[in-house]
């Protein structure tokens, strides 16, 4: 007996090829974050990075035990009339390893989606953005839950979410219909919301046009991932049930979501001060006393500017650039106040 989908043997090869490339993504944010920033200023954004990729490496294993083994989603009534005990109970074991890929790409989209948010408070500034993040740090949680308690109870008894035969009702117990929907309304929903944030940052941005729209590249990246969560929903619906289409559409979503949220922390990598030899004792270590952040815009090289935030403390002004906007040479400091942290 194949496994799951075993007409398309290709699968394998692309799903841990793509976590390959994930991984990578993952492993150069742990190495740039700490070496532009030091390890003290290390944020929530990187520990939910690490959630996002302990539960992205749980998602492959579990995604490629479904695959091999098959799921009850694969098999018509006619071919468990022809399978041996064995055969069963290996199916009943690949849904269990499916149902539990349901969790992992739960919790692994919304750690993203952490990490993201985090980012973003990070970059903002005044009572209402302040007031944003909380609410949607709130509305993540809430919809996480939500989302949990789908897979967990929207086919019960539980162990239904595993049975083979007497086949259990297809669209809850196997297809698991009520988890696409709630899984992707929520998921689009909340990358809308999140999106909202750098909006004002952005309509603040005093800069000509094209440094505006380079900016808005690195920060609207979400877009991208909306897009992707649309057409995995789309083709999942619209194609022949099976273990394969759902899971393939979602490593492809994830591997989206993996390099926009990770490409405006990666940015450093493209300054020259990144590769000099102790970036973070050159103005990179993080802030050492609690801040307020305002934003504010100076004048440098011979009038080319930059927009810049500025953490405030009792000693003076830490200067915070995240996005350079002049087209001269890398790698400036500035400074005001009695320090300054500068990205390249």
């Amino acid at each position: 007996m194949t496994g799951a989908a075993g007409d398309v043997p290709h699968f394998l090869g692309e799903m841990w090829g793509l976590y390959g490339a994930g991984t990578l993504i993952f492993v150069v944010r742990f190495i740039v974050r700490p070496r532009t920033s030091g390890v003290q200023g290390l944020g929530w954004d990187d520990l939910f990075a690490l959630l996002a990729w302990v539960f992205y490496t749980g998602d492959a294993i579990t995604v490629d035990r479904a695959y091999i083994y098959g799921t009850n989603v694969d098999f018509t009534p006619a071919q468990y009339g022809v399978m041996s005990s064995e055969e069963i109970d290996r199916i009943s074991l690949g849904s269990k390893y499916e149902l539990t890929a349901w969790y992992t790409y739960s919790a692994l989209i919304w750690c993203m989606k952490a990490s993201m948010l985090f980012f973003y408070r990070r970059l903002t500034f005044g009572s209402l953005q302040e007031k944003l993040v909380r609410w949607l740090a709130v509305t993540l949680l809430l919809t996480y839950i939500t989302v949990v308690i789908t897979i967990s109870a929207g086919c019960r008894p539980y162990h239904l979410n595993w049975q083979v035969w007497p086949q259990p009702d297809t669209l809850k117990c196997t297809f698991r219909i009520q988890n696409i929907y709630v899984v992707s309304i929520f998921n689009i929903v909340t990358d809308v919301a999140i999106l909202s944030i750098p909006v004002p940052l952005l309509w603040r941005l005093q800069v000509p046009k094209k440094q505006k729209i380079v900016v808005a590249l690195f920060l609207m990246t979400g877009v991208v991932v909306i897009i992707a969560a649309v057409i995995r929903i789309t083709v999942t619906l619209g194609s022949n049930p099976s273990t394969t289409t759902i899971n393939a559409w979602g490593v492809r979503e994830t591997i989206i979501g993996i390099i926009c949220v990770n490409i405006p922390v990666l940015r450093p990598l493209f300054g020259r001060r990144f590769w000099s030899s102790n970036p973070a004792s050159k103005g990179l270590s993080a802030p050492s006393a609690p801040s307020r952040r305002v934003a504010t815009q100076v004048e440098i090289n011979q009038g080319s500017q930059e927009y810049i935030l500025s953490d405030i403390d009792k000693n003076g002004v830490r200067v915070d650039v995240e996005f350079r906007m002049d087209n001269q040479a890398m790698g400036k400091d500035i400074e005001m106040g009695n320090s300054a942290r500068v990205h390249p």
